[in-house]
């Protein structure tokens, strides 16, 4: 039995040391993983570390939809046809985070007070996973307007550019300041900082924006004072 006793610390001690060898080896190991990420997306290793730890999941490189152009008389004659990749292909300066649609308000929210001082803006990028999870992304920008020259947000069958539709947000913008939920291609969900006192007014200024059927409808206004001056714009 002393014998037994005997070899009692020595097994400790050896379990201490393979746990902290371990611990060692592990640690290298992920902030290698940091830093790679870092140095592709420019967001720095201490906040990717910190937003894992808020969304409860590992960063990924944030993406995008390849965007194809048609050009009528286009000068440039080719035979090649590039086919439309079946995922997201384009790599874009910030990390990117699967979160439950549930969460991904209240996630874009918890990150942006958090990094706010490092001038980072976090946002709903994708809403359509297949796995029906959201895709919440972080980017470091002096200029919330990035998001959208990021996710080359334009009118879909209106027509119209990113630099349009920015301008036309910075119209709105100085009658109604607001901060953005969700920025993809040809969607964006916007929420005002206050609460517009005519909503009728509130509603003919996003129909600048993001024209219906319907303009000048008070059902519409109705429905923007029910979500509080929450709104969500499409360009189909």
């Amino acid at each position: 039995m002393a014998a037994t006793f005997m070899k009692m610390p020595q097994l400790l001690l050896l379990l201490l040391t393979t746990l902290t060898a371990c611990t060692q080896m592990s640690q290298p190991k992920d902030e290698n993983r940091l830093q790679d990420l870092s140095e592709k997306t420019g967001i720095e290793m201490v906040v990717i570390d910190e937003a894992e730890k808020i969304t409860g999941t590992q960063a990924e490189h944030f993406r995008r939809w390849l965007i194809r152009s048609i050009y009528a008389g286009d000068p440039i004659q080719s035979t090649i046809q590039q086919p439309a990749p079946k995922t997201k292909t384009v790599l874009l300066p910030g990390i990117s985070f699967p979160v439950d649609p549930k969460l991904a308000e209240q996630v874009v929210d918890n990150l942006n007070r958090k990094f706010a001082y490092r001038s980072c803006i976090a946002f709903i990028s994708d809403d359509r996973r297949e796995d029906k999870k959201n895709v919440v992304s972080l980017i470091h920008s002096f200029d919330k307007y990035n998001a959208l020259r990021l996710q080359e947000t334009s009118g879909g069958s209106y027509h119209f550019s990113t630099d349009t539709l920015i301008a036309k947000l910075k119209v709105f913008e100085q009658k109604y300041p607001f901060r953005f939920i969700a920025v993809g291609n040809d969607w964006l969900t916007i929420q005002t900082v206050d609460t517009p006192k005519d909503w009728s007014e509130f509603a003919n200024e996003v129909m600048k924006v993001c024209p219906t059927e319907e303009p000048n409808s008070q059902e519409t206004a109705k429905n923007f004072e029910k979500e509080g001056g929450k709104v969500f714009m499409w360009w189909d």
